[in-house]
C-alpha cells in the first residue's frame, strides 16, 4: 500500500478517535454552561488542564464540588464520570463509613434469613451504592443492624459503624432520595479526609449541582 494512503488512513483514524472522545466527553452539560451557571451562583470555576476536572468553590465556605471525567472511550471504550462534593468538616480519626440507599424490605427479609442466597440478594441490592462509591482503599463491612433502617444502609470499617447515625435522619437527604432517580442519589462518605458526597454519571441538569451542594451543607451541619 502506498505510504501516502497509509498516512491518510492514520490521520483519519486519529481525527475520528478525537471526535468520538469529544462526543463522549460532552455527554452532559458543556463546560461553558457550567461556568456561566457557577457565576450566577457566586461560585468560583476552575478546570485542571491536565485531567479536565472541573472544580467549583464558594470562597466564603470550605466545600469543593468536582465534576470528574476519566478514561479514554475512543481507545478502550471505558469512561468514568462522577460528581463529588467535599468538605474537610466531619473527618474521622481513622477508617471509613459509607451511607447508601435504604434497602428494599424483601431484600432485608431474605438477608435476615441467612445463607448464601441472602448474601447474594444483599450484594445485588447494594449495586447502585457500590457503583457510586467506586474504588476505596478501605475494607468495608455491611452493618447488618442498619439493613432495614429507612435512613439507609451503612458500610464501615470496624469501629466506625455509628459514624452515620445522625446523617441517616437528615430531612434534606430523605427529600433528595424521594425526588431523585436512584442512580443519581449520592453516597455519603466519611473518612480522615472529611465528608464527601459522590455520585456517578455526567451532569445532565445544572440544578443538580445546587441540589448536591445544599445536601452536602445540610449533612455537614448535622455533624
Amino acid at each position: 500500500m502506498d505510504i501516502s494512503v497509509i498516512a491518510i488512513l492514520v490521520i483519519a483514524s486519529l481525527i475520528g478517535s478525537g471526535l468520538i472522545a469529544l462526543a463522549i466527553r460532552r455527554g452532559g452539560q458543556s463546560d461553558e454552561k457550567i461556568q456561566v451557571f457557577a457565576r450566577t451562583q457566586g461560585w468560583r470555576y476552575s478546570q485542571d488542564p491536565q485531567t479536565g476536572t472541573t472544580r467549583l468553590r464558594d470562597l466564603k465556605d470550605d466545600w469543593t464540588l468536582q465534576i470528574i471525567f476519566t478514561g479514554d472511550g475512543a481507545v478502550d471504550g471505558m469512561t468514568h464520570r462522577r460528581v463529588e462534593w467535599h468538605s474537610p468538616h466531619g473527618a474521622l480519626p481513622e477508617g471509613e463509613a459509607v451511607l447508601g440507599m435504604p434497602l428494599p424490605e424483601k431484600s432485608v427479609a431474605m438477608m435476615q434469613a441467612g445463607g448464601a442466597i441472602g448474601q447474594q440478594i444483599l450484594q445485588a441490592s447494594l449495586k447502585a451504592t457500590l457503583h457510586a462509591l467506586g474504588k476505596t482503599g478501605f475494607d468495608l463491612r455491611i452493618d447488618e443492624d442498619t439493613a432495614g433502617d429507612p435512613g439507609g444502609v451503612v458500610m464501615a470499617t470496624p469501629g466506625q459503624e455509628t459514624a452515620m447515625n445522625t446523617l441517616r435522619k437528615n430531612v434534606t437527604l430523605a427529600d433528595v432520595r424521594s425526588t431523585t432517580k436512584t442512580e443519581a442519589v449520592p453516597v455519603i462518605i466519611r473518612n480522615p479526609d472529611g465528608l464527601t458526597l459522590r455520585r456517578s454519571g455526567a451532569v445532565k441538569d445544572l440544578q443538580d449541582l445546587t441540589v448536591m451542594v445544599d445536601l452536602g451543607k445540610s449533612l455537614r451541619d448535622d455533624l
